[in-house]
């Protein structure tokens, strides 16, 4: 059965996939790829649990000081911000068994959303009046927790419909200290949304075509902020993560052999992250409130990839994945602008149990922040395994 273990490995690509996501802070604030597909599609009952690891490097170049606050004009910093993204693992685990001949179900815990960004001195000069550098102290620390209950249903044995309630727990905290020591804490809240798709298969052909639409999940935040205008105060922010929806596709193109990708759409467009008081503190020192976190623009994804059967238990895949930039000015919080990354995946077959790994390896793009600092020449690496038995 040389195309059910191939369909095997592109699991393997979509866990590096994941390796990949959670490093750095834009679209990629998305560290997991939803496999809801992939799992109700094994046979009988199935459980697997996965890790992965992402090291990510960006820095900055140079800063401009708007005017106000250095003196009537503008002024020009040089230096550099040193690395600024934290390595980073994550936890996957899932659950998939048959109801009936036609219905099944599947349960499954990750980590959907993440940031991890800590800049250190660097070699600016010391500009804030505790003696810290430009950048340094300025972190993002965004955790998420998701479990997603799906259940589809065989319309015919080509055809399946599925849908699913996601519940995710979220808590963040964030400090920009060059902007009047502001820094903000997050309590922990669970939101709740949905999902709902349908699949064509041709197993013959190893052939199968899927759209997943995932819906926004809403947080209502306890913060606590602090600035040097304010002190600190209690505050309440409301955060939406972002609808989404993937097209994913394979098919055999000769014996043994698989061409497989995706289309991923995400509204980052409508994400936006803005604490009350980190408004009214850039409303002083910029002249106008602005977000702690938002892009401009919706992010797409485009993955494509070939898988090999290898031996009767080895089978292998290498797929590329491009991010487009999306222009404008990046937080400081994730100054990166797409991304292009490939990935080698290897699943075994043992007996009832499989394991699949692989590494990853990519290009972060340019951008600038409201600094016109300059953040170029970002890369990453990472690497997954994933183990899962069929009973």
């Amino acid at each position: 059965m040389p195309n059910l273990q191939l369909a095997g490995v592109l699991s393997g690509a979509s866990l590096l996939a994941v390796a990949v996501a959670g490093t750095a802070h834009a679209a990629a604030l998305e560290q997991v790829v939803p496999a809801t597909v992939r799992l109700l599609y094994q046979d009988g009952r199935y459980a697997e649990f996965g890790f992965s690891f992402s090291d990510p490097h960006q820095s900055g170049n140079g800063a401009t000081i708007p005017a106000g606050f250095a003196g009537p004009a503008p002024m020009f910093v040089p230096g550099n911000t040193g690395d600024l993204f934290e390595s980073r693992w994550n936890f996957a685990g899932a659950y998939r068994a048959d109801l009936t001949e036609r219905i099944s179900y599947a349960l499954i815990f990750d980590q959907p959303y993440g940031a991890d960004t800590s800049y250190g001195a660097g070699s600016f000069p010391a500009l804030l009046p505790n003696g810290d550098t430009l950048y340094q102290g300025s972190l993002a620390d965004m955790k998420t927790y998701q479990i997603t209950a799906a259940v589809a249903y065989d319309v015919t044995s080509a055809v399946k419909v599925y849908g699913g309630l996601r519940a995710e727990r979220l808590d963040a905290k964030a400090a920009i200290p060059f902007l009047g020591g502001y820094s903000v804490d997050a309590g922990k809240n669970w939101g709740y949304g949905w999902l709902i798709g349908t699949a064509y298969e041709r197993p013959e052909i190893a052939l199968r075509v899927a759209l997943t639409y995932h819906s926004k999940i809403s947080h209502d935040l306890d913060t606590r902020e602090t600035s040097a205008l304010a002190g600190t105060v209690d505050t309440n922010t409301d955060v939406d993560t972002p609808q989404s929806a993937t097209l994913e596709f394979q098919t055999g193109v000769a014996p043994g052999t698989l061409v497989f990708g995706s289309i991923r759409w995400v509204d980052w467009s409508e994400f936006n992250i803005s604490p009350p008081l980190y408004g009214e503190t850039t409303a002083a020192l910029l002249g106008a409130p602005r977000p702690l976190v938002e892009y401009g623009d919706d992010w797409w994804t485009y993955t494509l990839g070939l898988g090999r059967q290898l031996t009767d238990e080895l089978a292998g895949s290498f797929s590329v994945s491009y991010e487009p930039s999306v222009g404008g000015v990046m937080t400081t919080l994730g100054p990166y602008d797409g991304r292009t990354t490939a990935t080698a995946a290897l699943s075994y077959d043992w007996g009832r149990t499989s394991i699949t790994g692989g590494i990853t390896y990519g290009r972060l793009g340019d951008t600038t922040n409201l600094l016109d600092t300059s953040f170029d020449d970002g890369w990453v690496w990472g690497a997954g395994l994933r183990v899962g038995y069929t009973f």
